[in-house]
């Protein structure tokens, strides 16, 4: 029996919960409960072109680039460990117009700000902020938190 494919309009037209529904009970992606609507639509759109990326082509454009974004979910990689050890997910972290999401769960914001200083243009001076707050760089991020890097104030580029 051939799965139903589900255009972007299908999927705009259901509810958030139940497209979140959908995705884990009918086509096994999981990771998707505490995102967006919009982040889950794109996931089973992904899903449905064999996880090739959804993102329409961007025009040429001249001149340096002003941000980057990314886009991730929690990914089945270990099947057969305990429940809650099973998958790999990702955290936002975002640093001015540059954000992305990466598998740093585990990892202390310190660590997360060197790995990512040149992707995400991290100054060694910011600050972390996990939820909205200020965090000590020994701070170890947990499924669920959102970091973001602040400059210091009076400092330019």
């Amino acid at each position: 029996m051939a799965r139903k494919i589900y255009t972007r309009a299908d999927l705009d037209s259901m509810t958030a919960k139940a497209l979140k529904k959908m995705a884990f009970r009918q086509l096994g992606i999981g990771g998707l409960s505490k995102q967006p609507k919009d982040a889950v639509v794109d996931a089973i759109i992904a899903h449905q072109d064999g996880g090739a990326s959804v993102a329409p082509k961007a025009a040429a454009a001249s001149g340096p680039l002003q941000g980057i974004n990314f886009s991730g979910n929690s990914v089945v990689t270990n099947k057969s460990a305990a429940f809650g050890q099973r998958t790999t997910t990702t955290i936002h972290v975002s640093c001015g117009a540059s954000t992305g999401s990466f598998p740093v769960v585990g990892k202390t914001v310190r660590e997360v700000g060197e790995f990512l200083r040149e992707v995400l243009n991290v100054d060694r001076l910011s600050t972390g902020l996990v939820n909205g707050k200020e965090v000590d760089a020994s701070y170890v991020l947990k499924t669920g938190d959102r970091l973001e890097f602040l400059k210091p104030a009076g400092r330019k580029g």
